[in-house]
């Protein structure tokens, strides 16, 4: 027993000095990565404006990008100079970067996280590009590369769930306290080095030697009856909404571009695990898989076009764009050429995603360029601008701004409204402010910022379906003076069940009673108080309100009070919540009832 676990021990040894000799720039990058990230949790992030803060986020961020793209360049080419190569790329891409990583606008994690997909991609093809190889042997390379990764992932977990529980029952039984961000950097520990080291271990040295092997019983039901199948229905979908549009001469929905694309990946995946089963009489077969695909490709076109006629091109439309005109290049590849090769499907596909990070028609340029010339115009024709102006065109200029701040920073608006940005600048320099960006630009503009929550509750809110304005107070009252009061009850009012309460005791019996905005107190048929509550909402309406929703208002507890008094009787309402409609009338009331059968002396009239 002992020798074999010297034996798994020294097998595992000489794997990792393999791994470390194949990769070394690999492995330096994730060791790298790894100490930065456990010292920075150590650190706890403090000061993040520090210099050398600011500078180890900034090299982990881009050694995360070494990792894969040193093992690409490795099996694209076994040569030194490929290394240099692959260092000089790496030093490139750090320059370009902004200097604050943590403070970087959300494009460009969106590009690193395309940059590590294409690079994956490359890892598919490096080894196939000089080489003439049948596409049964690519597939049987990207399969094993595949299930290299998904079976990194799964024993990681496996590692990390293992270890946390073992320092977790350790933390009960010791009593030791062990702080949250020790599990935190565990996780980066195993997956840093041992995730990123077992991955590169399943890479095999000699690629071309790959064996390919024929499908298990499982592997052959799952291509042939439930990837297929589901490849079909999605088809026999889209193929009757397309027939649809044709007949009845209708735009299509905007989800029809995303529905577009996910037929298309499932019917390139289909495609691919056929790869084995495939025999000469099945050309048809495939042909009519590639013209499945071509057929949506030009209802994908028409899609986002309509999206891009309409609102101007955007990061994520760019990219459905310029995946359609790939799809449909891909598609006549396959139909037309009898021998077409796996590997320009991945060359082709991992290029397209580097490309359309770079230059002057990447994606944030030219999404940057259109958004901001359709803000220009829509402000120059916005007339008057205040908040006048009808809540489409107040909501189409508020999500222009948004989309432009959070993805390319106040810069982005520094042709459009310099003074405005001056301004805020000077405020957040000398107040140390923390105002939103796009609120304050869209106060100077004169009117207030409508978020996409805001328009949407509007727009689905329709005089048939009129679900109002719900007005709550800031909190519930528990505590109360209740002198000159002899009861306290709970009302609740809706317009569709119509609850009435009813206040029994030896000395009266009195009914509570709500409609048309007025309040009643009813005592044996004979009306005691009639309390008319529109000036009442008149007065809320005006006051203001300081949560972030359209048709959702938070008002000061105080100022849901109301006070009634008569010669029969004083009423006091505390209001938790009401829902005003917008034709005035209240359809659900929520409150707290004092009431007494004889004017208290606080109340005067």
């Amino acid at each position: 027993m002992s020798f074999n676990l010297l034996q798994t021990v020294d097998d595992l040894s000489q794997s990792l000095i393999s791994t470390l000799k194949r990769f070394p720039l690999a492995s330096f990058s994730a060791f790298l990565m790894t100490i930065i990230l456990i010292s920075l949790i150590e650190l706890d992030y403090h000061d993040q404006n520090n210099s050398m803060v600011i500078l180890a986020n900034k090299v982990a961020f881009v050694s995360s990008l070494a990792i894969i793209l040193f093992p690409a360049l490795h099996l694209l080419k076994r040569h030194f100079l490929m290394m240099l190569f692959g260092l000089g790329l790496i030093a490139g891409y750090y320059f370009i970067l902004p200097i604050n990583i943590a403070e970087a606008h959300s494009s460009i994690f969106f590009r690193h996280t395309l940059l590590i997909l294409a690079l994956f991609l490359m890892l598919i093809w490096a080894p196939f590009i000089n080489v003439k190889i049948s596409n049964k042997n690519i597939w049987e390379w990207t399969q094993n590369l595949i299930l290299a990764l998904l079976a990194t992932v799964v024993f990681s977990l496996i590692l990390y769930a293992g270890f946390s529980g073992a320092l977790y029952a350790i933390d009960k039984l010791f009593e030791l306290n062990i702080e949250h961000r020790r599990y935190v950097q565990l996780g980066v520990l195993i997956f840093g080095l041992y995730g990123v080291n077992f991955f590169l271990a399943q890479i095999p040295k000699y690629i071309l030697l790959l064996q390919v092997r024929t499908y298990s019983n499982i592997e052959t039901i799952f291509t042939k009856y439930i990837l297929s199948s589901l490849a079909l229905g999605y088809f026999l979908i889209l193929f009757s909404y397309n027939a649809k549009i044709l007949i009845l001469m209708e735009w299509p929905k905007g989800i029809l571009a995303w529905l577009s694309l996910l037929f298309a990946m499932i019917a390139i995946s289909t495609y691919f695990f056929w790869t084995p089963l495939w025999k000469s009489e099945n050309i048809k077969f495939k042909r009519l898989l590639w013209g499945a695909i071509l057929l949506q490709t030009f209802m994908l076109g028409m899609a986002i076009w309509m999206r891009i006629d309409a609102y101007g091109v955007t990061e994520s439309r760019y990219f459905i764009a310029l995946f359609g005109i790939w799809l449909l290049i891909m598609s006549l590849y396959f139909i037309l050429i009898k021998d077409a090769s796996y590997k320009w499907f991945f060359v082709t596909l991992s290029l397209l995603l580097v490309g359309s990070q770079f230059g002057k028609y990447s994606a944030s340029e030219i999404s940057r360029t259109q958004q901001s010339i359709r803000l220009q115009k829509m402000i120059t024709e916005a007339t008057p601008l205040s908040e006048a102006l009808e809540i489409r065109t107040k909501y189409e200029i508020s999500d222009v701004i948004v989309y432009l701040y959070e993805h390319y920073g106040t810069e982005s608006l520094q042709t459009i409204a310099p003074e405005i940005i001056k301004e805020y600048e000077a405020l957040s320099t000398d107040r140390n402010s923390t105002t939103y960006f796009p609120n304050f630009v869209t106060k100077k503009l004169g009117f207030k910022l409508i978020n996409r929550w805001e328009w949407q509750d509007y727009i689905n809110t329709t005089p048939q379906q009129n679900r109002g304005i719900v007005f709550n107070s800031t909190k519930e009252k528990n505590t109360f003076k209740v002198e000159g009061y002899q009861w306290i009850t709970n009302f609740y009012y809706n317009k569709k069940s119509k609850i009435e309460a009813k206040i029994i005791s030896n000395e009266s019996n009195l009914t509570l009673k709500f409609k048309d905005n007025r309040f009643y107190v009813i005592e044996h048929n004979r009306y005691l108080a009639d309390i008319n509550l529109n000036k009442f909402i008149v007065s809320v309406k005006n006051e203001p309100h300081g949560n972030i929703y359209y048709r959702y208002r938070v008002i000061d507890s105080k100022k849901m009070e109301y006070d009634y008094n008569n010669t029969k009787v004083s009423v006091k309402l505390f209001i938790n919540s009401f829902i005003l409609l917008d034709d005035g009338n209240i359809t659900d009331f929520s409150c707290k009832v004092l009431l007494g059968r004889e004017t208290p002396p606080s109340i005067k009239n």
